[in-house]
């Protein structure tokens, strides 16, 4: 038994400090995984998390002490085999001066409001330097430490208690438990690092395959082809690589065929064209309704019709015009605009008392909430116009953001010479809205000019909801408010609430609202998040309410849990109107008024909003019904021909 202890502990020992340090990361990642974030995860996804948490966090931890160690041996080259203790006194050494070395650039790089990308990577460089060497500097110590005890005692093997593993095992337990009270009804610990544990081991067997794959080939190369020796080591990643990079590529195409595919299905429920001879589409449309795709066609089809506001109202009304162009109905930006004036002059748009301009999102859906309360405080004496872009979910469409704001610009080009032609009394009040990858391709078409580049488009008035972090007007506007906004007339908010708590004469300055919640991950999220600690989880005023006390920034790790909050931002209930994450359904209807000035008392605002909730309810139940009757078809049709061919084979 003694003797194959201290096989054991030889063993231990053998091992090099950088997978010590690896391990210890790794097991410290488990605990920063259940951090609370923004939005509720599930169980299966804070598995997930956890497993992919531990994983990234061991390869950046083993590439990190890797270098410095490989650093350490050039400038201190030891004979191959220098003992136990020699190579803990260099590695030690080598630590130490990694955690002065990253401390020194990180104060170099201190952080700054609007900094370079490149320099939040160098200083988050500094931060990972620093914290691997005090990682590595700990093991050291402590190893040291309990070897010490271990040889006096005489008990157990130096080297056989891996006391990093089990410190950090301990560190991360208490995080956790710290953690689950500060977000009561968390996911339980015990199933989801077991499942973890599972999704890490997965991912490091692909690792040790690509890593001996990688090797083979290097090994290849060095023994065929000595002249290329000194670039064996990259060959062979990259053709252990290459293959899995295709595959990730071609599964991204496939990915984009088949949304792109989804956004230009008919669905069943709005398989016809709309009766309204004001909208697109309809009997007086010149755009070929099976051009506008689904969104277009839900947009089109869900038009109020005149005797539906009356209902609400109590008001006589006309029919609202809807104008929509897909990307089939045209096949250039400039043919998109010509088709879209085109409709509005040839469905009476111009002579409404509003005209709003709706960049949609990814998808090409226009907020019906936002619409619907539009026709319905107006009377429909409105007209709304939207161009498509994409046929993709936003997170798939940032790769057509500059189609969307090149669109908007020419657009908003020929709409203003239009309007400017037209005399001031008649002439309509131009609004527009913007939502999620909408608000950016809106905003960023007024990129460096502010509020002078809306004037100058002659917008009146301005919803923003869900607008992007990755909005650079927007960005421009929080850095340097005075300049981007000298009549101080962009307000952000979260809710009603925060609204009725501005000072009286915010308000009334008040002509471009953006709505961002707290707690929408859309608001927040970019490739940034992983290399700079964001203004909305700092210690001072700017600290989102939606973050617990107490929970910090970390590099990756943060960046990882967002990405989570992003899946869970956009979870609705038919008919059930809430304010959160990036459902902004709850404060629309009166944000809307708000923001485009629209006319109607508290009461009118509540019959407003409650049909919206019907209409919403009655829709999704007319989808389910229409998919259902379309399956039990399909259905009945198979079982027909199933019957044909046993008689024909009979």
């Amino acid at each position: 038994m003694g003797a194959r202890l201290e096989r054991l502990a030889a063993g231990m020992s053998a091992r090099d400090f950088t997978e010590r340090a690896a391990t210890v990361a790794a097991a410290l990642a488990v605990g920063q995984s259940f951090a609370p974030s923004l939005l509720p995860r599930t169980k299966s996804q804070q598995a997930i998390l956890t497993g992919v948490s531990a994983s990234v966090v061991y390869s950046i931890a083993r590439t990190s002490q890797s270098a410095i160690e490989a650093v350490a041996k050039r400038i201190k080259p030891g004979p191959d085999g220098e003992s136990f203790n020699d190579r803990r006194k260099l590695a030690a050494t080598a630590n130490a001066v990694a955690v002065l070395a990253g401390v020194a650039v990180q104060r170099a790089m201190a952080q700054r409001r609007g900094e370079p990308v490149k320099r939040a990577v160098l200083r988050t460089a500094g931060w990972q330097l620093s914290a691997t060497g005090a990682l590595g500097l700990a093991i050291t110590g402590l190893n040291a430490g309990v070897d010490a005890v271990s040889e006096r005692s005489g008990r157990v093997p130096p080297g056989l208690v891996p006391a990093g593993f089990l410190a950090a095992s301990a560190a991360a337990a208490a995080e956790i438990t710290w953690y689950r009270r500060k977000q009561p009804g968390a996911t339980p610990a015990g199933r989801s690092i077991a499942e973890g544990l599972g999704v890490m081991v997965v991912v490091s067997a692909v690792a040790v395959a690509e890593r001996k794959g990688a090797h083979a080939v290097s090994s290849w190369v060095r023994s065929t082809a000595p002249g290329y020796a000194g670039l064996a080591e990259p060959i062979g990643h990259l053709a252990t690589l290459g293959p899995v990079a295709l595959l990730i590529w071609g599964g991204l195409e496939l990915v984009y065929r088949r949304t792109e595919h989804g956004g230009a299905a008919v669905e069943n429920a709005y398989s016809t064209p709309p009766t309204s001879r004001a909208a697109s589409g309809g009997p007086a449309s010149l755009i070929n309704w099976e051009t506008l795709g689904r969104e277009g066609r839900r947009f089109v089809n869900m038009t109020l019709a005149g005797k539906e506001i009356t209902a609400v109202t109590g008001q006589r009304a006309r029919e609202p015009v809807r104008v929509f162009v897909g990307l089939d109905s045209a096949p250039t930006v400039d043919a998109r605009v010509s088709a879209a004036m085109d409709e509005l002059e040839a469905l009476g748009a111009f002579d409404r008392s509003v005209l709003c301009l709706v960049s949609p999102t990814g998808t090409g859906y226009v907020n019906y909430v936002v619409a619907e309360t539009l026709e319905y405080l107006t009377e429909g004496d409105c007209a709304i116009v939207a161009l498509q872009y994409s046929l993709r979910p936003s997170f798939l469409s940032l790769d057509r953001v500059h189609l969307g704001r090149e669109q908007n610009r020419v657009l908003l080009h020929a709409i203003n010479g239009r309007l400017r032609a037209t005399p001031e009394a008649s002439r309509p009040r131009l609004v527009a809205l913007g939502e999620s990858l909408g608000a950016l391709t809106l905003q960023d078409a007024f990129l460096h000019e502010g509020t002078a580049g809306l004037h100058r488009a002659g917008i009146d008035r301005a919803l923003f909801v869900g607008t992007p972090a990755e909005s650079e007007w927007a960005e421009q506007w929080r850095i340097d408010p005075e300049r981007a906004d000298p009549g101080n007339e962009v307000v952000e908010v979260a809710s009603f609430g925060e609204w009725l708590a501005l000072p009286a004469d915010v308000r009334a300055a008040a002509r471009y609202l953006l709505l961002s919640h707290h707690d929408d991950p859309i608001t927040k999220y970019g490739p940034v998040l992983a290399v700079q600690a964001p203004a909305w989880m700092s210690s001072g005023p700017e600290r989102s309410p939606a973050m617990p006390d107490g929970v910090p920034w970390r590099p990756f790790s943060t960046f990882m849990l967002t990405t989570v909050d992003v899946l869970n931002a956009s979870q609705v209930v038919p008919g059930q109107f809430e304010a959160r994450g990036h459902d902004y359904r709850a404060d629309l209807a009166r944000f809307t008024q708000l923001a485009f000035g629209l006319p109607g008392d508290e009461e009118l605002l509540v019959k407003v909003e409650n049909a919206l909730r019907r209409r919403e309810l009655l829709w999704a139940e007319r989808r389910v019904v229409a998919e259902q009757f379309a399956q039990a078809r399909e259905s009945i049709q198979r079982q027909i021909k199933s019957w044909s061919a046993s008689d024909a084979m009979a």
